[in-house]
């Protein structure tokens, strides 16, 4: 089997470094933010009034969680790019690190009391209680005696905690009292207000009193995705998706005040992130060109006539493109490049599908390396996803999976019969669950692309038990416990496509499967049989192992490496490089 990386192409090496230098800032939290500073490789901690570095490791930092008189910060540093992380504290006058290597974490809420003498998380793996005093050093910890997954949240005197187990609802428990507030589907997210707490189910808001757990206010709306939010004086202000676009809303009392787009520059833009610090509100926002930063609440969205200016003056554009499904559904697609009017080109056409999770034209600095070069990219809003409310994302989930895999083949005829591109300068990319549904639809459809991308997916949908999240791989996908069940996922499977292609006498795709080498999500083993199965078909197919890469966050230059393959690959299939090289025949 082959293992080798593509060849990389020096245009698109030189392009993705120009675009990675950009800063990725986070968002302030008591005056720190997480991210990474320009031309450099690694996330840290820094001070957002003067900019200046407070912490910078090899480590992968998950999350951090400033005390609230700013002299600590709690952080889950994890060695590896598997997610597997431990708590460290940082004192930030003497950049003093204490870790804490037997509490285990991965995202897990950290809260600090008021007065900061104390720092509070339920670590894994058996929800332990743990507290830490920063002045005494002294650690404790404790097993819960519920069988169950704790989380502790903001409200009331000492926090609350969210109790749940897989299956049953979620109890929201008072820290203090030990009493209970309400229970409810699922808790995601709490925040507190003055004397009330605003919880999020993953599908509504609403505010509970903290007395008698009474609710308050109730706010859902069923066509849009809240992706964050944050507590402004008495009023929550959210980024949300709303018909496949970003908006960012306020509420109070439970209703909207105010709804805006987000534009910036004259360009479609994503509101990725939003937070409340020192009494302001931040946003971070982003698009396909645009690399992130981090703006006032007011400064979200441009003016009429400077969206016309600057639209027609840019040199790359991001097009929205619609497509029908073949039950007339729309399928908005963003794309961003030379625009139709050029000709067919290249194009890489990309998408998730799954979970409620929307596919926005956020920056990566593969979309401008790759349009520079000559080429388009583009995202398909398929069913199954959160571009378009919760029923959008019922509809490709579960049993109705068909559908999202059958919309980015829309999305693909669509493009091509649109003028976008051509089936030969096609390449159809997706990493995990969007790695299913490119891959499903590549190999079902071998005649729509010449090329297909899967990073981090499994592929074998009757096997979904051998990952080591494969409950909620089962849980989107559907069980195959049933005859019904497996012959469902058999006829949508990535790996059995491949097996059925053996008899195929037509050209098939070309397939790169990309494996994580550190992820912790999804094993390698589906990858395999899947690239075994096209090379007995006749099909070119490899694989490549990412080395010191994971499911999640991963340093620059291992994003680097990765991206610069993936494009490389897009291009040698597309024709791509041989237009440079011609281009620079030419001008020598």
């Amino acid at each position: 089997m082959n293992a080798v990386p593509p060849s990389i192409h020096p245009v698109i090496d030189a392009a993705l470094t120009r675009w990675e230098r950009h800063a990725r800032p986070g968002l302030p939290d008591h005056g720190f933010a997480l991210g990474r500073a320009e031309h450099r490789q690694r996330r840290g901690v820094y001070d957002v009034a003067t900019d200046r570095s407070v912490f910078e490791t090899e480590d992968h930092i998950l999350t951090m969680s400033p005390s609230p008189d700013r002299v600590h910060i709690a952080m889950q540093l994890a060695e590896r790019a598997d997610e597997d992380a431990h708590l460290a504290v940082l004192d930030t006058a003497s950049g003093r690190l204490r870790r804490f290597t037997d509490v285990r974490c991965r995202y897990d809420p950290m809260l600090w009391r008021a007065d900061a003498s104390a720092l509070e998380l339920f670590a894994r793996p058996s929800s332990s209680h743990v507290v830490y005093r920063p002045r005494s050093g002294d650690v404790c910890v404790s097993v819960t005696p519920e069988a169950a997954t704790s989380r502790l949240f903001p409200g009331g005197a000492a926090g609350l905690v969210a109790i749940s187990r897989p299956g049953g609802v979620t109890r929201l428990i008072d820290h203090s009292t030990g009493r209970q507030i309400g229970q409810l589907p699922a808790v995601t997210r709490v925040a507190a207000l003055t004397d009330a707490v605003v919880v999020d189910d993953g599908r509504r808001l609403q505010a509970m009193g903290l007395e008698h757990g009474d609710v308050l206010w109730t706010w859902e709306d069923p066509e849009a995705k809240i992706t964050s939010w944050t507590i402004a004086g008495s009023r929550v202000v959210a980024t949300a998706v709303r018909a496949g676009a970003s908006v960012v809303l306020e509420l109070d009392q439970g209703h909207v005040v105010t709804e805006r787009s987000v534009v910036f520059r004259g360009e479609p833009a994503v509101a990725t992130g939003i937070a409340v610090d020192a009494g302001r509100v931040a946003v971070m926002v982003e698009g396909p060109t645009t690399p992130p930063r981090v703006l006032s609440l007011d400064d979200v969205h441009d003016a009429p006539h400077q969206r016309r200016l600057a639209a027609a003056s840019a040199p790359v554009r991001t097009l929205r493109h619609v497509a029908r499904a073949d039950d007339g559904v729309q399928i908005s697609v963003v794309v961003t490049g030379p625009g139709p009017d050029r000709g067919p080109g290249p194009l890489i056409l990309t998408c998730y599908g799954g979970f409620g999770v929307p596919a926005l034209p956020i920056f990566e600095p593969s979309v401008p390396a790759w349009a520079e070069a000559g080429g388009g990219y583009a995202i398909a809003q398929v069913r199954g996803g959160g571009e378009r409310g919760a029923a959008w994302r019922d509809a490709g989930r579960g049993d109705r999976k068909h559908q999202a895999i059958a919309d980015l083949a829309a999305a693909a005829r669509s493009l091509i019969d649109s003028g976008y591109t051509r089936p030969d300068q096609l390449v159809l990319v997706g990493a995990s669950h969007g790695g299913v549904i490119a891959t499903s639809c590549g190999l079902g459809h071998p005649e729509l692309c010449a090329g297909i991308v899967s990073t981090a997916a499994p592929l074998d949908l009757l096997n979904l038990d051998a990952h080591p999240l494969g409950r909620h791989w089962i849980a989107e996908f559907g069980t195959s416990d049933t005859s019904q069940g497996r012959e469902r996922l058999r006829a949508i499977s990535p790996l059995h496509r491949a097996q059925a292609l053996a008899a195929c006498s037509g050209p098939l795709p070309r397939f790169l499967g990309v494996v994580m080498d550190e992820d912790s999500r999804v094993s390698a083993a589906d990858t395999r049989r899947v690239i075994e199965a096209l090379l007995d078909a006749g099909a070119d197919a490899a694989i490549w192992h990412a080395p010191r890469t994971g499911h999640g966050t991963n340093h620059l230059d291992r994003v680097h490496d990765f991206a610069a393959a993936v494009l490389s690959f897009a291009a040698s299939t597309t024709g791509l490089l041989t237009r440079h090289t011609e281009k620079a025949d030419r001008s020598s």
